[in-house]
């Protein structure tokens, strides 16, 4: 009996298990488009294009943008790569293992409400253009549903992937992460989004990953905008935290105290999937839900704003 017990709470940790939020979010690994940290933009491409839909080729290869929409600052023009395409980036200098963060990769994701639509992308770097490591990527999205084009994504279950925020904010990567010092390669490469084992993409530990498939459109696959090389020394002294706020348990029952650890004037806010507000208890940092689903808490204080995702079984 305890055995069982036991699995049932691993299963629900498993199940919840949570990576970094949103762009723009406290904690997210994202960058602004405009951030000053951003110290470089990729300037040449070489694009492998997809074909707009992997299982009936007959339709043609993407075609939306060129190589030179990859290059250069943001600026919302794009280009597609197609189901499994890839395209290669260089730079005009070495991006270099800096303290923190080095680069960031920039899609064209939006967000509705609290949904997010977003194509995702494999990251790859090189120092020569010939070897290329590529970044350890998770998804725990289910699977049990195809995603398609008129769903959205959890940003909060997928980890080390490009397209993970919604424009204009880029996925924050560090070389170090891969025992590089420096690179002047970085290649990305589109995920084939489908749940059929015959032609879908798999994470790093080997699960099927689900993004929007399929897309039968000539911009169809992973869309990019602009590759940025980062200072992340210079951006570790400008990202802000919001000292001493801390939100827990994440998955309660209905009616169960959630604990909200925050400043004494902050505003407190329960939000459900949609971004509408909902009825809750707030009573000395104590907060309880008294319906079953999922919501965001969101506390904001002096001008800044912390949200956390919460499952109420």
């Amino acid at each position: 009996m305890r055995l069982g017990a036991l699995l049932v709470i691993f299963i629900q940790i498993f199940t919840y298990a949570q990576f970094d939020g949103p762009g723009g979010e406290v904690g997210s690994k994202s960058i602004s488009k405009d951030n000053s940290s951003i110290i470089g933009w990729a300037s040449s491409a070489q694009l492998v294009r997809g074909p707009i839909q992997i299982n009936d080729t007959a339709l043609g290869l993407a075609s939306v943008g060129t190589e030179a929409s990859a290059t250069g600052a943001f600026d919302r023009n794009v280009v597609s790569l197609g189901d499994g395409g890839s395209i290669t980036l260089s730079f005009d200098q070495p991006i270099i293992n800096r303290e923190g963060y080095d680069f960031a990769t920039f899609e064209n994701g939006f967000q509705v409400g609290f949904s997010y639509y977003i194509e995702l992308a494999h990251v790859e770097v090189s120092k020569d253009g010939k070897e290329f490591r590529r970044f350890s990527s998770e998804s725990l999205t289910d699977t049990i549903y195809q995603t398609n084009n008129f769903s959205y994504t959890d940003p909060y279950q997928l980890h080390n992937f490009a397209g993970k925020h919604q424009a204009p904010y880029g996925t924050l990567f560090d070389i170090g992460e891969l025992g590089f010092d420096t690179i002047n390669y970085i290649r990305l490469i589109d995920v084939v989004g489908s749940v059929n084992n015959s032609f879908g993409t798999r994470d790093s530990k080997g699960r099927i990953i689900n993004d929007p498939f399929p897309s039968p459109y000539e911009s169809c696959g992973f869309d990019l905008d602009a590759v940025a090389i980062v200072n992340g020394e210079l951006l570790n002294t400008q990202r802000f935290t919001l000292q001493g706020i801390n939100v827990y348990p994440t998955l309660v029952g209905q009616n169960e105290p959630i604990y909200v650890d925050a400043p004494t004037f902050s505003k407190r806010t329960v939000l459900d999937m949609l971004g509408r507000e909902v009825d809750f208890s707030n009573n000395n940092h104590l907060v309880t839900i008294p319906n079953s689903g999922t919501y965001f808490l969101q506390v904001i204080h002096q001008g800044k704003s912390y949200t956390k995702k919460v499952c109420v079984k």
